[in-house]
């Protein structure tokens, strides 16, 4: 597998084996099949798994509901169920700042994204997964969901006000599952996100420790540093596109990045992916925060975003929500 590779840290399947969600012949079979690897269970943790193999896995096991067990296991978070990230979230001062610290998510895995942004009501989190591949893009968005709201409870030791948002592509099969979801979730969404008001967002974390985590963010800061020299290219794709001055086509990205076509072309292919999708990805999710966070018009918000006319980006918008920029923005507040 190589950096750029999606891949889960091996702790995830450890941790899922343990909670007796799995049929109990299913967690004995797996067990048998690391003895036969030759894995013990401290080597498992610290190993990368490919989407290519839990996708095989979950082939495997046609009596488990893959949605259902995805929800039940982020049900089942636990404060120390980040691996190296949990005792820098745990020992932040605020649900805001611990949500902020998902920016550090890529030194745990390369398979999801999540963004932190606020607006003057609310915080979001925006929730991305970018595994490669469908079946495992699905569970993991509802894992971070369930588990997000999980741990946002368990940080503050009360039920904070949250609302939680599953875009269509991941939420249209959830209707057989509505009884395990809280009325607060939404599953025909543009983008998947989590939202809290503001005033939740100031809740003290039950377990803040300003010393242990001034320590602990600077070593995550030097690890994420050292780490982005190999940044992948669907991330160096978005920050020139987050820059005014870019050009949002395939030539211009690429000359920006000092390769042809072809390269970028090929390049994306590796990591699962083409350019259109990631502009999309893009174009999406920063007109949902241009739409909720700020007063911009519609004309003004279609030039930041790349498009020659408000119409254009009033057609795109409603072929990914089912309604225009204006009616999205009436509903949302």
């Amino acid at each position: 597998m190589t950096t750029a590779s999606p891949y889960i840290p091996g702790h995830y399947l450890l941790q899922l084996m343990d909670t007796g969600l799995l049929p109990a012949a299913t967690t004995e079979r797996l067990k048998q099949h690391l003895v036969r690897t030759g894995l013990d269970p401290l080597q498992l943790s610290e190993a990368r798994l490919s989407p290519q193999s839990l996708e095989a896995l979950l082939h495997a096991w046609p009596d488990i509901q893959s949605r259902r067990l995805a929800i039940e296991f982020g049900r089942k978070v636990t404060l120390t169920s980040q691996g190296n990230l949990s005792l820098l979230i745990m020992t932040a001062a605020t649900l805001r700042e611990a949500l902020r610290l998902y920016v550090f998510l890529p030194l745990l895995t390369n398979a999801v994204t999540l963004q932190y942004y606020e607006t003057e009501q609310s915080g979001y989190l925006h929730i991305k997964p970018h595994s490669g591949s469908p079946m495992l893009d699905e569970l993991l968005v509802l894992y971070a969901c369930a588990g997000l709201e999980r741990l946002a409870t368990l940080l503050i030791g009360q039920t904070p006000p949250l609302h939680i948002t599953v875009a269509r592509d991941y939420g249209s099969g959830l209707s057989d599952l509505k009884k395990l979801l809280s009325l607060d979730w939404q599953c025909d969404g543009v983008v998947t996100s989590l939202a809290a008001p503001l005033s939740a967002l100031d809740i003290p974390c039950l377990h803040a420790d300003s010393l242990t985590h001034s320590r602990l963010l600077k070593q995550c800061e030097d690890r994420l540093t050292r780490q982005q020299q190999a940044v992948p290219l669907v991330s160096r794709i978005r920050q020139l596109l987050s820059q005014p001055d870019t050009d949002p086509n395939q030539d211009s990205v690429a000359s920006a990045l000092n390769m042809s076509r072809s390269t970028l072309k090929r390049q994306l292919a590796r990591e699962h992916t083409h350019f259109q999708s990631v502009l999309t990805d893009f174009r999406k999710e920063n007109a949902v925060r241009l739409l909720l966070g700020t007063t911009l018009s519609l004309e003004q918000i279609a030039e930041q975003l790349g498009y020659s006319d408000q119409t254009n980006f009033s057609h795109a918008f409603k072929h990914w929500s089912g309604m225009t920029p204006g009616q999205f923005r009436k509903h949302s507040r």
